[in-house]
């Protein structure tokens, strides 16, 4: 006699909340019953998580649902996305199989304007306002990681990589926009780190750097490159940004390609930074990492550190 079919939907409606969800998925801000959403700007709060945390509206879009449809909204994606996505973190076995469906379209960034690669002039000056070194600015170039454009004629930088599944774009005069720093750029998956699509043609014995935030992994790369050309550096790695300290969550496809990696964190040295260390430390253990953390001085962050590191401290094993 044949089990029956687990049903998914039926039993992260169990385990999961609203709140639980958001935290999984690495969204910004924080569930409440009024918040910001998570889901697009929302300069006042209009979003709210209501029925004892198992359901939320937007009362801006109208939008609403379960936790189901919460994680079906988050992902972009249908409910077999959402199936594939709770599969990978509740263990359950996989439902009846179906007729094939077309695979859907990866989650769409919406970017603000045309991105493009820069010239040797862009690169120059964009290493002299970074501080870095213009052969580390041309290698994240031709890796994909770094492109430029303009947001309502303003110079601004973008980190991504080829993948296009997450990116941070930021003003080239340092400025913020408005009040987030970063532009509030929609569509983008933020359990993905930029950097991490290079790992598919890296050997299992690079290692894995991941900075806390995308200014972070230009000081990384900056610094991985002096180690690679001054100081004879052997072992290879490869740098990689979290979108902030908030995020949770790891997209199933960067789980298979960091698994059983060295991994070694950088957080910024404050609170947030130490629960981020925390839960990445275990979450990256569980899928056979190996986990060391960079300890940086009180209040500073990678960047803070730039002129003054030695690239063997960071990267040596």
């Amino acid at each position: 006699m044949k089990a029956a079919p687990q049903d998914l939907f039926a039993e992260a409606r169990e385990k999961f909340k609203i709140a639980d969800a958001w935290q999984l998925l690495g969204l910004d801000g924080e569930p409440k019953a009024s918040c910001k959403s998570p889901f697009r700007e929302d300069r006042h709060p209009s979003f709210s998580i209501h029925s004892d945390g198992t359901g939320r509206t937007d009362h801006a879009t109208g939008d609403g649902g379960d936790v189901v449809e919460f994680i079906r909204h988050a992902i972009g994606g249908d409910h077999k996305d959402v199936r594939s996505w709770l599969q990978a973190r509740i263990g359950t076995a996989p439902a009846p199989s179906r007729p094939a469906k077309a695979p859907q379209a990866p989650k769409a960034i919406q970017w603000p304007g045309e991105l493009v690669e820069g010239t040797g002039e862009t690169w120059q000056a964009f290493a002299k306002l970074r501080g870095i070194q213009p052969i580390a600015v041309q290698a994240m170039v031709r890796a994909d990681i770094l492109r430029f454009c303009k947001i309502d004629g303003v110079k601004c930088y973008v980190l991504t990589d080829a993948s296009h599944r997450a990116a941070e774009i930021r003003r080239m005069d340092g400025k913020p926009f408005g009040e987030p720093k970063a532009f509030p750029l929609r569509g983008v998956d933020k359990s993905w780190m930029p950097g991490t699509e290079l790992l598919r043609r890296a050997p299992k014995t690079t290692g894995v750097l991941i900075t806390e935030g995308a200014t972070d992994l230009l000081a990384a790369i900056d610094l991985y490159s002096r180690y690679r050309r001054e100081f004879g550096g052997k072992h290879s790695w490869q740098p990689v940004a979290l979108l902030g300290a908030g995020c949770k969550a790891l997209h199933p496809e960067a789980v298979e390609l960091i698994r059983g990696r060295h991994v070694r964190l950088v957080p910024d040295a404050d609170p947030a930074g130490d629960v981020m260390a925390d839960h990445w430390t275990g979450l990256l253990r569980k899928i056979g990492c190996t986990v060391d953390v960079v300890n940086l001085p009180k209040a500073t962050d990678l960047t803070d550190h730039l002129s003054t590191l030695q690239p063997t401290e960071l990267f040596s094993v």
